[in-house]
């Protein structure tokens, strides 16, 4: 028996880019507030970790100060994801004059894979097509969510050691 959050989608894709069955949980999203940073930094520990500690050095002195300092300069843009009553992720999303941009996505591993991402980042697509704008995201190389920015359309547009650049670009 299915929870009552949750219905049955059919086929989705995995981060690694393969077919399987699966079920989306409904969420919501609320604004983002300072009381979240415990909440925040603990994502970032269990979603990012592993790859800032392989190009750079984890410290979580630093990695908080970071955290804190992300919150205080997004904190209009950033909302909290909710879903089963629980904080489960956050997003970031900023209109700017040129362009829309998808500064932070990180969902709970326990809710990756069940369409939340692959919904949110749709319809941020959907904002910046009705805007005939540019929609823009950040990520690193080895980030097992540029598949998902892939198949929603994102093109490379740059890349650096660590980081590649997505667009899709509805201005043209």
């Amino acid at each position: 028996m299915l929870k009552p959050l949750q219905k049955r989608l059919g086929r989705s894709w995995s981060f690694d880019g393969k077919q399987k069955e699966e079920y989306r949980i409904n969420y919501i999203l609320r604004k983002c507030h300072y009381v979240d940073t415990n909440f925040i930094f603990d994502l970032k520990v269990l979603c990012l970790k592993w790859y800032i500690e392989k190009i750079y050095t984890w410290d979580d002195k630093i990695q908080k100060e970071k955290t804190l300092n992300e919150l205080h300069k997004n904190l209009q843009n950033m909302r909290i994801i909710i879903a089963d009553n629980k904080d489960i992720g956050v997003t970031t999303f900023e209109e700017t004059e040129d362009y829309f941009r998808v500064g932070l996505i990180m969902i709970h591993p326990d809710y990756q894979c069940k369409g939340i991402g692959t919904d949110i980042i749709s319809k941020y697509i959907k904002t910046a097509k009705e805007n005939n704008k540019r929609i823009i995201i950040k990520t690193y190389r080895e980030n097992p969510a540029r598949n998902l920015y892939e198949r929603l359309g994102f093109k490379i547009y740059n890349e650096d050691n660590t980081h590649i650049y997505l667009e899709i670009d509805f201005a043209k």
